[in-house]
């Protein structure tokens, strides 16, 4: 969150920063979530399921992932991906980002009329400063007016694809308890009031994760990402959807459409595309 959270808040905010956002050379965005999905273990299992927003229909893909390493997931990778793999410090966290990986191959490639690893993912330029290593992330061979957004961390995984539209997809686990300078941070005076209004006990954590869902999924889907000041993100968190102004000075779409997924017990999700 560069530019924007500091200090201590910073320190508080790694836990809710999409550590592959970033730089993934795959080009499939991760997150961090740790429920409410199905299927164990090898990227197999999961479930899909249809949402409309604004005209848009989303596929939504979740799981739920084991920490055992599975060799047929590994086979299915990419070069770039299986380096990352090998990087991890954990070997729970390595198999589960290579199934994750694998699953998302698995589910594109009878849609792009494919195999897994033959799926070449890379990424838009970011519409702030035009790199292409931390952009959006896209579907770069077959050619295919498909968007995706992977969210993943601990045993689940989230994927969202549209068609012809960007868009993004956050889950997160809920914290036994928010964390209160973060609120200052990413949070607009709207939003603060929400989770101010919340039940102290549970419901200001519930209250400020549905925000930060809601905001990663439109930065996500934007392509900026959460180096933007995420307090200019007003995401309208007590309304079931929302359309949410955001965007980079000369690029488009600047208005996205955001609401909640099902997400399982003790976790938040949420999805956004661009709104005509």
């Amino acid at each position: 969150m560069a530019g924007v959270v500091t200090g201590e808040a910073a320190a508080d905010a790694a836990d809710f920063v999409d550590r592959d956002a970033a730089g993934a050379p795959t080009g499939v965005v991760d997150g961090s979530a740790d429920g409410g999905g199905e299927g164990e273990g090898g990227g197999e299992g999961g479930e899909e399921s249809y949402v409309e927003l604004v005209g848009t229909r989303v596929r939504i893909w979740r799981g739920r992932l084991s920490g055992r390493p599975a060799e047929e997931d590994l086979l299915v990778l990419s070069a770039e991906e299986t380096a990352r793999y090998r990087a991890f410090p954990d070997p729970a966290g390595a198999a589960r980002y290579a199934a994750a990986h694998a699953a998302v191959r698995r589910r594109l490639a009878p849609l792009l009329g494919t195999r897994p690893e033959a799926v070449v993912f890379g990424r838009t330029g970011c519409p702030t400063c035009g790199a292409a290593t931390h952009g959006r992330p896209r579907i770069v061979d077959p050619p295919t007016p498909l968007e995706l957004s992977l969210s993943r961390s601990g045993a689940y995984w989230l994927c969202a694809v549209a068609e012809g539209t960007p868009v993004g997809a956050d889950i997160e686990r809920l914290r036994p308890s928010y964390v209160p300078g973060l609120t200052e941070a990413v949070l607009s005076p709207q939003e603060r009031a929400y989770v101010a209004a919340a039940a102290p006990i549970g419901g200001r954590s519930v209250a400020f994760t549905r925000c930060w869902t809601r905001k990663e999924a439109v930065v996500k889907a934007s392509g900026v990402g959460i180096s933007t000041d995420l307090r200019r993100v007003e995401v309208r968190p007590g309304l079931p959807e929302a359309l949410v102004r955001h965007g980079a000075a000369g690029s488009g779409p600047h208005t996205w459409a955001v609401r909640d997924l099902p997400a399982g017990r003790d976790h938040l999700a949420a999805v956004a595309v661009a709104a005509p």
